[in-house]
């Protein structure tokens, strides 16, 4: 299967990566586009990637194409292509719907929503398709995206709310450690910055290898760690007085958000 990507902004650049990196697609199976080639011919000299002219050219080669331009590019470039009826468009664009996609595309279309940690091919991809999707279309689909890390397929109802918790979470767990380990330089001045850092990405992959290995809630790793009247404990009811609320504040926050995106994109649909 000869895969395409359109546009090398942090998720295209990403999904070169992971997919050569997970032998997803072998040598001269893999062609891009990006309007600035120089970006381009970096990747093809680490790489060993296929550079097209044009977006059309990416349409007319691949046999599913990831369009990865911003939310209210997507739908214009589609427009102006020729895409054989055969090609699956895949959209990684929030904001951006599947009866969006199927207005410009009479083949099948899939939305997916990727994580930067597929990189190193772990974390979830998010997915839905259409109901276009030829039976061999959707097994090759979930065998590329598997290939690169754990998938889950989710209604256009909650894609939303998921993203917050794969697509966001890497950079929203990163704030939450940095304030974590600017707290503790603040507690003890004599602790470097770096150290506390460090110490708080080995803590959480540790964390991470033992709720996945032992299958542990995380409610039972709590529990294991929180003995009764202890440190943990306390630290764990400080939280509880803060975090519920400002969690409640952020799926608000970036609610509204995609909200007012998919405005945007309809009104592309309409003129």
């Amino acid at each position: 299967m000869n895969i395409g990507i359109i546009g090398l902004g942090s998720i295209g650049t990403m999904l070169v990566k992971a997919f050569v990196k997970s032998n997803a697609s072998r040598e001269g199976r893999l062609i891009v586009f990006n309007r600035t080639r120089e970006k381009a011919e970096h990747l093809q000299a680490e790489y060993g990637i296929l550079i097209a002219d044009s977006a059309q050219e990416v349409c007319e080669q691949a046999d599913v194409v990831f369009v990865c331009t911003k939310p209210l590019d997507i739908l214009p470039l589609l427009g102006q292509l020729s895409i054989p009826v055969e090609r699956h468009v895949v959209s990684v664009a929030a904001g951006v719907s599947i009866e969006d996609l199927e207005r410009v595309h009479t083949g099948a279309v899939s939305k997916v929503i990727p994580t930067v940690t597929s990189q190193e091919l772990r974390g979830v991809s998010l997915f839905t398709c259409s109901q276009r999707l030829s039976r061999l279309q959707r097994e090759q689909f979930i065998d590329l995206l598997g290939a690169v890390g754990a998938i889950q397929e989710v209604s256009e109802e909650v894609i939303e709310t998921a993203t917050i918790l794969t697509s966001s979470a890497p950079g929203l767990i990163a704030g939450i450690l940095e304030s974590f380990a600017q707290a503790a330089v603040r507690q003890s001045p004599q602790l470097p910055i770096e150290t506390a850092r460090s110490m708080l990405v080995e803590t959480m992959l540790g964390t991470a290898l033992l709720l996945q290995k032992e299958r542990l809630g995380f409610d039972q790793l709590i529990e294991r760690v929180a003995t009764k009247g202890g440190i943990t404990e306390e630290g764990l009811r400080v939280l509880d007085k803060s975090l519920p609320a400002s969690f409640d504040e952020l799926f608000s926050i970036t609610q509204a958000k995609h909200d007012t995106l998919k405005q945007l994109v309809r009104k592309q649909t309409n003129e």
